[in-house]
């Protein structure tokens, strides 16, 4: 029996991500994945990425990363083209996981993704909807 919540999630407003260090990951987001830095303050930046912020939060040495673990959510990120943007992240030296795969079929377009690491081994999806 389902049990009705008096909570409703309007929106999801903040996805944060550790880093080692925020000054040497950002470089990874603002110039080679092209996000916007909305504000950025010691060891603590957030990105611009439409309705939701990626957050950069630093670890002070030595501190283990939360977010280790196997089976953990990986963020997407959408694109117009995966074959393109993967291509793109390539010669940028983005180290993948992967190749381009299909994960759903819809109508006559399939969804593909290919998974990606940061700088600091976090992994990132990105995916797009390809013609058949």
């Amino acid at each position: 029996m389902a049990v009705k919540s008096e909570i409703k999630i309007s929106t999801m407003s903040y996805v944060i991500v550790y880093v080692q260090d925020t000054k040497k990951s950002l470089p990874f987001y603002r110039d080679i994945l092209g996000m916007t830095v909305k504000s950025e303050e010691d060891g603590w930046v957030e990105l611009e990425t439409g309705a939701t912020t990626l957050a950069l939060h630093g670890m002070k040495p030595g501190e283990k990363h939360p977010g280790k673990v196997e089976g953990q959510p990986i963020i997407v990120f959408s694109v117009d083209n995966v074959h393109e943007a993967r291509e793109e992240l390539v010669k940028k030296g983005v180290n993948f996981k992967n190749e381009c795969e299909v994960v759903c079929e819809a109508g006559d377009h399939v969804g593909m993704s290919t998974n990606f690491y940061d700088t600091d081994n976090n992994l990132y999806s990105i995916f797009s909807m390809v013609k058949k």
